[in-house]
């Protein structure tokens, strides 16, 4: 049971492979607003830290050579600025005593007194809370050193800060890439618009309309055109030469047949007996002909087809040569003809098509014998070409082709010799194989006396 494979949409598959690149954008876009969002976060509230630790320390004084605190309204006001979040103090004298606030707030494992705030992190009573610590040199007499307050605050407003710049960030982006598929989808409906004109142009197309699709000025697409151009060009032209192949192939059966059946008309109302031999002998020759025409023009068919979906391959000229001449001397050993091969090339590789090849050869070994005389010679040859490649030659003894008649001898079902029974195919089937491999067919004057038929093929090798 067959399966047909199923297609795709390439519009659907541009659409969603960019939509996957979109979104890893997104990715990693929401990534960064992650990390900026909770950096603002740390950036608003920790000024906010800052500051008010800042007022805390400039409530600190001196009192009787003791340090004391007058904890200033201003910072308590900063810090209303997150109602919902827990606020922890602490200060400390140069001895670093506690003086008042939280006594066992968390300390940083290192740390040195400087004139720069310290930011660090840590929990207090089961919440995580963020600090900071302001140093304050004193240079009084009766007290000297680093006083420091610490400050700490919970983290909820930092969390709502950062999901807000968060969640209006991701809208944002989100908002965009809806936007970027919509303008994609837009784009590439608008850039695959050629192809689709082309398939509906196709799809309106009559099948006796030849004329070639329109250029279109899209680089891209432009290629597309001339293939399919080429290839209705292609298509036209074999559809022409098979027309007129049918018609020639129809006219030639048709007379062939109208011949013999007259022949039968005329033997079948014959009285005299001595006659009907030479008719039945007549309707024989005219049977063997049509049979002859039947087989080229099917052998014609068949190189003409076989040009356009051949497979070369390299083959042994020199056997399949030897082969054939052995199978021409085996169906004509009957007959007065010397046959001969010469090849100073063994083990000759071509690429070609063996079938058409073969019967390219047959077909002028044949026309060798059936043009010759009685006493024929048949010479078959296998040499290198003077432009490379290899030529096959053949030889024969028989009256020839007049040089200004061989190249109407080379058309379909053109018969110079009307004494002699013969479709007028075989040299067109020679042709047709010679210009399938990139080769061509020449008729030259014989050494021999009669015609010499080379057949050309390109790109031979020892």
């Amino acid at each position: 049971m067959s399966t047909t494979k199923r297609g795709y949409s390439l519009r659907r598959r541009l659409l969603s492979r960019t939509a996957l690149l979109l979104v890893a954008v997104l990715l990693l876009l929401s990534l960064g607003a992650w990390r900026y969002a909770r950096q603002a976060a740390d950036y608003s509230y920790d000024r906010l830290l800052n500051s008010a630790s800042l007022s805390i320390m400039e409530g600190l004084l001196v009192r009787n050579g003791r340090v004391d605190l007058d904890l200033p309204y201003a910072a308590l006001e900063m810090m209303q600025l997150a109602p919902d979040d827990k606020v922890f103090y602490q200060v400390r004298n140069p001895q670093g005593e506690w003086i008042t606030g939280y006594d066992d707030l968390p300390q940083p494992e290192t740390f040195e007194p400087s004139d720069k705030p310290f930011f660090y992190d840590a929990r207090y009573r089961g919440e995580p809370l963020r600090f900071v610590i302001q140093s304050k040199r004193l240079t009084e007499p009766a007290v000297s050193g680093w006083v420091q307050v610490t400050l700490g605050q919970t983290l909820n407003a930092r969390r709502e800060l950062m999901v807000d710049i968060l969640y209006k960030a991701l809208l944002a982006l989100l908002g965009l890439m809806l936007l970027a598929l919509a303008a994609l989808w837009f784009g590439i409906n608008r850039a695959l618009d050629p192809l689709s004109l082309i398939s509906r142009t196709l799809k309106q197309r009559s099948a006796g309309d030849t004329e070639p699709l329109a250029q279109t000025p899209i680089q891209e697409v432009s290629p597309l055109v001339d293939a399919i151009n080429s290839y209705h060009r292609r298509l036209l032209d074999n559809l022409e030469a098979m027309k007129t192949f049918i018609a020639d192939a129809s006219h030639q059966i048709r007379t062939a047949q109208s011949a013999t059946q007259a022949q039968l008309d005329i033997a079948s109302q014959t009285n005299d007996p001595a006659t009907l031999p030479q008719r039945l002998d007549t309707i024989r020759q005219q049977h063997l002909q049509l049979t002859r025409l039947t087989n080229q023009l099917l052998a014609h068919a068949m190189v003409v087809h076989r040009s356009d979906t051949q497979s070369l391959e390299p083959i042994d000229i020199d056997a399949l040569l030897k082969q054939l001449l052995t199978e021409c001397v085996r169906d004509h050993a009957h007959r007065d003809i010397d046959f001969a091969y010469h090849c100073d090339l063994p083990h000759c590789s071509l690429p070609a098509d063996r079938v058409s090849l073969r019967e390219a050869v047959r077909n002028l070994l044949d026309n060798a014998v059936r043009y010759g005389p009685d006493d024929n010679q048949i010479d078959l040859q296998l040499v290198a070409a003077a432009n490379g490649g290899l030529d096959i030659i053949v030889d024969d003894r028989g009256t020839g082709i007049a040089p200004h008649l061989r190249r109407q001898a080379l058309q379909r079902f053109s018969r110079l010799a009307t004494e002699a029974s013969g479709s007028g195919l075989g040299l067109s089937i020679v042709q047709s194989v010679a210009e399938a491999h990139g080769g061509d067919l020449f008729l030259e004057n014989s050494p021999l006396g009669g015609l010499r038929a080379r057949l050309h093929l390109p790109g031979g090798s020892t």
